[in-house]
């Protein structure tokens, strides 16, 4: 029976940066992924809004960065749309809009305002989060540190970001702009990839973590994706980390409340002290784990982890190049919203709320050429049936029919919520594998008894994106969960 110092399950990118960490540190690690290809749900991305600083200081990598111009554009049916420039978290420029000089005026001071909110939230998004009744000086420290920079906002912004914290995104947007177009694509922000909706209490503090994860409101292009995933692959093979892909892990065998080895699909079994999954907590516990090695209290919180995915990846080729009635070229290379107003926004998520499949879906998208890359939403996991896709694409050919000149569609790719789970074994085809609200965050996530990337299980520890900060391709779970595996076999 082969054996390794540290095995991972999953070839996600946190997996990756996981096994970088501890390659370094002269561990022997093997990888094991399910698919052909590494990188696990950062293949869907087509773009890194943010990379944290000390992934890429742990890792001493250079990613190559998007030197182009980044446009945001909100399409209109009217062929109004409004075009964004965005030049940093800050610097938001109006290229074409419908909207008054008043509106505009107020968007850049919203945004500006909840830019001011992420970097409070930034300065802690990327440690790990402190356990409340430690009583450790250091999780004590880091809890006061939280506080103190929440007070150095100055008690008018403090106050403000208290109120609005819990609120709806919708509520705040109408008490200070007019445009429906503005309201909606501050809205898309908040509530993609969610489970809720425009008008759902917590839909600020979402757009909020959102910001502060990918220091970016509007998740914008700023690095390469290949050139991140090609150089954290490079270290693992420098660092001879082995790669096992297209086998998956059946089980986790546990024996006196530790891991000793994994059981793979083939019938294999290689022997591990430690394992590091990156796989999304509901799988690991109930899946891998299994109920019969966790108390029930343990279970009722596993099966309580609310992790039902919305999204739906659309890709299509068209037979000739894409154009967007009134826009001009240059803007192409940009993201496209169509979420036209808040009351579109609720009517798609009404439907979600209820398992149906809505005729009027919301689309982010981009274009290459004659293809288009489309996030659709609210496509809701279904557990017991499957959707429609040649409605799904129908709903989606509607909606563009409206903005894209005259083109034929030669094929397209349709991967649901349910074709996601099964694909990379994610439960509920989650793209943050589980909910990014106010209980399923920081030091309670992915929930009580399971923070800090540790579990209960000696030896196991979590690195996806169902631990802390969450979601975005930022490579900090995996830095930290190495890193604790690390200190608790005391090579920290």
């Amino acid at each position: 029976m082969k054996k390794f110092d540290v095995i991972i399950i999953g070839a996600g990118h946190n997996g990756l940066v996981a096994a970088c960490v501890l390659s370094k540190k002269g561990k022997k690690v093997l990888v094991i992924e399910k698919n052909e290809k590494l990188g696990g749900l950062a293949n869907y991305v087509e773009y890194l809004s943010d990379i944290s600083q000390e992934v890429l200081k742990e890792l001493n990598i250079t990613v190559e960065k998007n030197i182009s111009d980044n446009f945001v554009s909100a399409l209109s049916e009217d062929l109004n749309h409004t075009v964004l420039k965005i030049n940093g978290s800050k610097n938001v420029q109006f290229l074409q809009t419908s909207a008054s000089e008043s509106d505009q005026k107020s968007f850049i001071k919203l945004v500006n305002k909840y830019d001011l909110f992420a970097k409070t939230l930034r300065s802690f998004m990327f440690k790990k989060p402190p356990r409340v009744k430690s009583g450790t000086r250091s999780d004590i420290w880091q809890l006061f540190s939280m506080g103190f920079k929440v007070r150095l906002l100055g008690k008018k912004n403090m106050r403000e970001l208290l109120r609005v914290i819990g609120l709806n995104i919708a509520d705040d947007l109408e008490d200070n702009i007019e445009n429906n177009t503005l309201k909606g694509l501050i809205s898309n922000e908040a509530v993609i990839g969610t489970n809720l909706g425009a008008r759902s209490p917590g839909s600020i503090l979402n757009l909020l973590y959102n910001q502060a994860t990918n220091n970016s409101l509007f998740r914008i292009n700023k690095f390469n994706k290949n050139s991140f995933l090609n150089s954290i692959e490079d270290i693992c093979k420098k660092n001879n980390v082995e790669f096992q892909t297209n086998k998956k892990v059946e089980k986790i065998n546990i024996s006196n409340e530790s891991v000793n080895s994994v059981l793979l699909n083939t019938g294999e079994q290689i022997e591990t002290s430690a394992i590091i999954s990156n796989s999304d907590p509901k799988t690991t516990y109930m899946e891998l784990v299994g109920a019969s090695n966790l108390d029930t209290d343990f279970i009722r919180r596993t099966n309580n982890y609310r992790t039902r995915g919305t999204v739906a990846k659309v890709n299509i080729e068209f037979k000739n190049d894409i154009k967007i009635k009134n826009l001009e070229s240059k803007y192409l290379s940009g993201k496209f919203v169509y979420a036209p107003n808040i009351k579109y926004i609720e009517h798609a998520f009404n439907a979600n709320k209820y398992n149906k499949l809505t005729s009027n879906p919301c689309l982010e998208f981009y274009i290459n050429k004659n293809k288009i890359s489309a996030n659709v939403y609210f496509i809701p996991y279904l557990k017991k049936s499957s959707h429609d896709k040649k409605q799904i694409l129908k709903n989606v050919k509607l909606i563009l029919d409206k903005f894209i000149e005259e083109n034929q569609i030669l094929s397209s790719l349709i991967e649901t919520p349910n074709d996601i789970e099964n694909k990379y074994n994610i439960s509920g085809g989650h793209w943050s594998h589980g909910d990014m609200e106010i209980d399923q965050l920081l030091m309670m996530r992915p929930f009580y008894g399971s923070s800090q990337y540790s579990t209960p299980i000696n030896g196991l520890y979590l690195c996806s994106a169902g631990t802390h900060p969450g979601g975005g391709i930022t490579g900090i779970n995996g830095v930290n969960a190495a890193k604790q595996l690390l200190k608790d076999k005391g090579n920290g």
